[in-house]
């Protein structure tokens, strides 16, 4: 039986530390949105290196850019809002989650997305997308946060994080959900 090769999916902060393609082995996907988060005009020039790395991996198609179908970031954003991560997450982060989940559905090998955002292994983790941080821990246990006003104590849906409260004018937050 044939080994099952291994399908890497990069979130942003994968990229910028700088990591050699070359002693990857397997595929590397991502998302051009990630991409783009790259080249923000600000740290372009920082970048300049990283870029050219992803732009040599993209040619000998070790990295492969993809776009989710919509199913996939639908299916993301339902249960972000239910884990409490809706905007927490970029639109960028959205689909990169949806691009594994698509990949783990349809694709015959093993997927695993890399990322050190706690927000996007959350969501990783109510789906049961396998996910690993690189150079620091991961996320201990899953988490369901609360959107809420920390004047009137009033709870709010997870779409409503950062807007202000229509009771008493405060800026919402969220916290774990105490279960």
């Amino acid at each position: 039986m044939k080994e099952k090769s291994p399908i890497y999916i990069f979130d942003t902060n994968i990229f910028l530390t700088g990591i050699d393609f070359n002693l990857i082995k397997g595929k590397i996907y991502t998302t051009p949105k990630i991409i783009e988060e790259i080249k923000v005009r600000k740290y372009k020039d920082k970048n300049r290196n990283i870029l050219n790395k992803i732009e040599a991996a993209t040619i000998s198609k070790k990295l492969i850019l993809t776009i989710p179908s919509e199913k996939y970031i639908y299916r993301v954003e339902q249960k972000s809002k239910s884990t409490g991560d809706y905007k927490a997450l970029s639109k960028a982060d959205k689909e990169l989650i949806a691009l594994t989940l698509e990949l783990i559905e349809n694709q015959d090998e093993n997927v695993k997305i890399y990322s050190n955002d706690y927000s996007i292994e959350n969501v990783c983790s109510e789906l049961n997308i396998p996910f690993s941080p690189l150079h620091k821990d991961g996320i201990d246990s899953k988490i369901v946060w609360e959107i809420y006003c920390p004047f009137c104590k009033s709870i709010h849906k997870a779409e409503d994080l950062n807007k202000i409260c229509e009771k008493c004018g405060s800026k919402l937050k969220r916290r774990p959900k105490v279960i």
